[in-house]
């Protein structure tokens, strides 16, 4: 029998497995040796029915523990060297072996009903929810979400990003109206009064403006008012119109002042009538959609986006970059309320656990083909003989097992057999 020889450069593990092996190996063949040495000794003394049952029983332990070691020797290197067919399958075999052991855990474990019953039995959600819960974990959590958002900002150029954002916008642009959307947003605000404090800022501008710049109105209305008539200048002064520009200003004033002013009723029945028409199909509304899309594809906008990310994406960077700022801690105190969230409320529980069924089962359906090859292509890379090798280290132990018990089950069905042609021979 080929003795198995091992490289010196082992691990300890590997070579603590190695001399397991060899000892195995060494029992085994003692047994076979001590079922020839019986055969022996039995074939030599006087002939008896005792000497009969243990020549037979030494004759089957030979032959079953010779045809064990044959088995098992064949998976790993050919027997005594031999070009027998059908032996060393692991090293001229091991491509066809990786391919169908990785479609057997494909096909046998890695399957829908095994991964939800296994998330079912695990609930992987209330765990990781419950340690989340502990603030540490959470700050754990919060300073690897930073760091990937601080590396992904590094690698992303703020002109590639102006670039999909716009893409993204001009896509959209193309494919939708925004003069509908633009419509029932402004009137919804003013349904709501909630353009008030934008109103505000209006007339207290144009208030305010007017007071700064009183002067050149008065001379720039009087003239535009003298040019529309022969006559008009003979009743058109300075100090009427000042006084009617001052009349103007005092009347911003107070709409500014005053939200119930009637100034700003007439602002909010022309927003209206503004944002139904926008809902419409009117000549405004396509205009809008036009100005749109022209917007969108003027270089200005791509130049004024790409300094408003760039700037943002310091912003961040700076937040981001301290472990104990706000960032960071914003993020920590999401995590856990979002968990305590979890652990309180069912509904999130199973809103959660949903969405690990699908990205679990989605990984499935899509790339359980690619294990299959991964398991394949990998195991293809490895040298024959050393996958042997480690696989003999592995499970070689055990198959010496086989051996012992093929001499041992092959002398017991021996003695059975032998008795069996004595009692026959009777008969």
């Amino acid at each position: 029998m080929a003795e198995l020889t091992f490289p010196p450069s082992l691990t300890l593990t590997e070579a603590r497995q190695a001399e397991r092996l060899r000892a195995m190996k060494r029992l085994a063949g003692s047994v076979l040796l001590a079922a020839a040495a019986l055969f022996v000794v039995s074939s030599v003394v006087p002939d008896s029915t005792a000497v009969g049952f243990l020549r037979a029983a030494a004759e089957a332990a030979m032959v079953g523990g010779l045809a064990d070691w044959f088995a098992i020797t064949a998976l790993f290197r050919r027997p005594l060297g031999l070009p027998i067919p059908h032996t060393a399958l692991v090293p001229t075999r091991k491509d066809q072996l990786a391919e169908s052991l990785g479609q057997f855990v494909t096909t046998t474990f890695l399957t829908r009903e095994n991964v939800g019953e296994r998330l079912t039995e695990s609930d992987i959600v209330s765990k990781v929810a419950l340690w989340l819960t502990d603030g540490q974990n959470a700050k754990r959590i919060a300073e690897e979400v930073a760091a990937a958002a601080d590396n992904l900002a590094d690698v992303l150029a703020p002109e590639d990003v102006a670039d999909v954002l716009l893409a993204a916008a001009r896509t959209d642009a193309a494919t939708r109206a925004y003069a509908p959307l633009l419509g029932r947003v402004l009137q919804t605000t003013v349904e709501d009064d909630a353009h008030q404090a934008l109103t505000d800022i209006v007339l207290s501008s144009m208030h305010r403006w007017l007071v700064e710049n009183r002067s050149d109105v008065v001379r720039q209305l009087k003239a535009r008012i003298e040019e529309g008539g022969r006559f008009l200048w003979l009743f058109t002064t300075t100090s009427r119109v000042d006084r009617i520009v001052g009349g103007a200003t005092a009347y911003l004033y107070e709409a500014s002042n005053d939200r119930d002013h009637d100034l700003r009723q007439l602002i909010d029945r022309l927003l209206l009538v503004l944002a139904l028409d926008l809902q419409a199909k009117t000549e405004m509304a396509a205009q809008v959609n036009i100005e749109a899309m022209r917007v969108l594809r003027d270089p200005a906008l791509r130049e004024w986006l790409i300094e408003v990310v760039a700037g943002i994406r310091e912003s961040l960077r700076v937040t981001l970059a301290d472990p104990t700022g706000p960032a960071v801690r914003r993020i920590t105190e999401g995590v856990v309320q979002q968990a305590e969230s979890v652990l309180a409320d069912p509904r999130m529980h199973d809103r959660y656990d949903e969405v690990l069924r699908r990205v679990a089962f989605h990984v499935i359906d899509r790339y359980v083909d690619e294990f299959t090859q991964l398991v394949a292509t990998t195991v293809a890379r490895w040298d024959g003989a050393e996958t042997a090798r480690r696989m003999e280290l592995l499970a070689g132990r055990d198959l010496q097992f086989i051996r012992i018990n093929g001499s041992v089950v092959g002398g017991i069905a021996g003695v059975a057999i032998h008795a069996v042609g004595l009692t026959l021979g009777r008969l």
